[in-house]
């Protein structure tokens, strides 16, 4: 089995794009299934600049076909896609074997993100396991890597400066509308959406000296809770564009599959207010605006294409903690391949083990058998000896399976020793 990933992103492929295979979390075990069906299984990562999937196959090029053709279906979805699946080809990247492995350790500690070191995606990487795990589409080989990845993207945060500052696409968009509108702290800030991105978006808000921090969302309870920690104003979904006229900025983050700020509401609320401009930044994905809300009058529209080139600026700053960060995840990979092939020997070594512990018990017995009259304690001392000598005898050949042996010699192993299994990768 070789580990297969299939992906776009925003370095391959544009927004619009993106949004056609982007996979909310409340439609995630739906698409599992259909992943299961399609491919037999896999983990699907969708985050705000990516939709990956990830698998193993004895076969990759066929399960990258596979996998490839579920995105060409994700595309096709009802109300979403106007691109054919053949549009995809051009945009899908292909990733095999150790290179996934090095892929998903990068991606979990944050270096391939926007926000180079965001938190955010580690948490991301969990529920798309959690999800994979609760819908019976991952296989063990493929769990492993994630659990790995996890804990990796822990310990290089710890040891490297990527866990100092605390990044994320809505602090980085933010940045952007400073730089073109200046100091905050007198603004009137709306942000659209409570889950996590929102709970963010509103914190970095209170960071940076915003006094009056606006709180919408469908969840009535989650934009209070927001407000209650940072001293916000909870506004009702359905006043948004009534926010919106009294807003200089505008974050919108939620999960929505459709654009829950729209084109007429946006022209409504700056009818009322003509002369007064207003920025909008769209950090979701799918987008939460509608596009043309960007060509009403005295409005500026930010969106992930935006953010795309602000963020190489990051990266140019981080460059020294990315650095210790690839090689920490270079020894990681390492030592996670190490495991695996211990993994996999690991069926060879039990049988061996209890063949030689059957066969010590039977030519013990045996040999207690013709010595009736032997001393108290001898018994002991025999059975004793009979397990150090077993236990020697299988030291080396034990070393050996765990040493990094491919299948091929652990097959010969069991061989020699005539040891009836199935030895797996």
């Amino acid at each position: 089995m070789q580990y297969i990933l299939a992906g776009l992103n925003i370095d391959h492929a544009p927004v619009d794009l993106l949004e056609k295979v982007a996979v909310q979390p409340h439609e995630l075990r739906l698409r599992l299934e259909e992943l299961a069906l399609h491919a037999g299984g896999g983990v699907i990562l969708s985050t705000c600049n990516r939709t990956e999937i990830i698998g193993a196959s004895a076969d990759p090029e066929t399960g990258l076909g596979q996998l490839t053709d579920f995105l060409g279906i994700l595309a096709e979805r009802a109300g979403r896609s106007v691109t054919p699946p053949p549009a995809l080809n051009g945009s899908v990247y292909h990733i095999v074997g150790d290179d996934v492995i090095r892929h998903l350790f990068r991606v979990t500690a944050g270096l391939d993100s926007l926000a180079i070191g965001e938190a955010q995606v580690a948490g991301q990487v969990s529920r798309a396991l959690q999800a994979a795990g609760e819908s019976g589409s991952v296989e063990p080989i493929v769990s492993r890597m994630f659990h790995a990845a996890l804990r990796n993207s822990r310990m290089i945060r710890r040891e490297t400066g990527l866990g100092r500052d605390s990044l994320s696409i809505s602090s980085i968009g933010l940045q952007l509308v400073q730089q073109h509108i200046g100091d905050l702290s007198e603004k009137t800030v709306l942000v659209v959406g409570a889950g996590e991105t929102g709970r963010l978006t509103a914190r970095t808000l209170k960071h940076v000296g915003v006094q009056r921090i606006l709180v919408t969302s469908r969840s009535a309870e989650r934009a209070r809770l927001v407000c209650e920690e940072l001293d916000g104003e909870p506004v009702p979904f359905t006043e948004m564009a009534s926010a919106i006229s009294e807003a200089d900025v505008v974050v919108a983050c939620t999960a929505a599959m459709e654009p829950v700020v729209v084109a007429n509401d946006v022209r409504a609320a700056m009818s009322l207010r003509p002369d007064r401009r207003l920025t909008i930044l769209d950090v979701g994905m799918p987008r939460d605006v509608e596009h043309s809300a960007g060509d009403v009058p005295n409005v500026e529209l930010y969106s992930l294409e935006e953010l795309h080139s602000i963020a190489q600026e990051h990266r140019q700053s981080r460059v020294e903690a990315a650095a210790q960060a690839d090689a920490l995840i270079e020894r990681a990979v390492e030592r996670f391949k190490d495991q695996l092939v211990g993994i996999g020997a690991e069926p060879v070594i039990r049988t061996l083990g209890s063949r030689a512990e059957a066969m010590r018990e039977i030519e013990l017995a045996r040999a207690l058998g013709q010595m009736p009259d032997l001393p108290e304690g001898y018994s002991e001392i025999l059975d004793a000896m009979s397990r150090a000598l077993v236990k020697r005898m299988l030291a080396d050949p034990i070393t050996y399976l765990r040493s990094g042996v491919s299948k091929s010699a652990a097959e010969d192993v069991a061989q020699v020793f005539d040891l009836d299994l199935d030895v797996t990768d």
